[in-house]
């Protein structure tokens, strides 16, 4: 079961990786993509519309709700690897009820100047563009990392050019 996650904070470089990882011939899955995590409310645990459109951006709609992983996905991605690595490139409020079906943990760091200027300028997902998601992140990322060493998670310096976070990505993996 060689299922690799490849967590960061926002602005890491967790979906950049994915498709470089894919680009390379690997089986890599974005949680923010295929349906692979969803927004869930926090208090009853009942998905949120696929897509929230604006409302993701209301202060009070993101402290209602968080990101989660769909367990059933990733349960299918391990019994389903074989001897492949397959990787699942995210981070999600709940990752730790599938931390058992991973090999491996892999954390992309960032420092919050870089956080900052990904986030920034990044087109792909706008997700802490808004004043209240940038704060959010950035309380994230002063606890996240932490908690990913204290698991044993394998550190990448994502500051890196991207083609050395790949291999330290796979050099990290199984």
């Amino acid at each position: 079961m060689p299922l690799v996650l490849v967590a960061g904070i926002s602005g890491s470089g967790k979906s950049v990786v994915c498709i470089e990882l894919q680009a390379r011939g690997y089986e890599a899955h974005d949680t923010d993509l295929e349906g692979n995590a969803v927004w869930v409310h926090r208090e009853t645990g009942e998905a949120a519309a696929v897509d929230p459109g604006p409302n993701v951006s209301a202060p009070e709609w993101l402290e209602q709700h968080e990101w989660r992983v769909v367990r059933h996905k990733v349960e299918a991605m391990a019994e389903n690897a074989g001897n492949r690595t397959v990787f699942l490139c995210g981070m999600t409020a709940n990752q730790d009820e599938v931390s058992h079906l991973f090999s491996r943990i892999v954390y992309l760091s960032i420092d919050a100047r870089t956080l900052r200027d990904r986030v920034a300028s990044r087109t792909t997902n706008d997700f802490g563009k808004a004043p209240h998601e940038l704060a959010a992140i950035l309380a994230w990322h002063d606890v996240v990392e932490d908690g990913y060493r204290r698991l044993g998670a394998a550190i990448i310096d994502a500051t890196r050019p991207l083609h050395q976070v790949v291999e330290g990505v796979l050099h990290a993996s199984p």
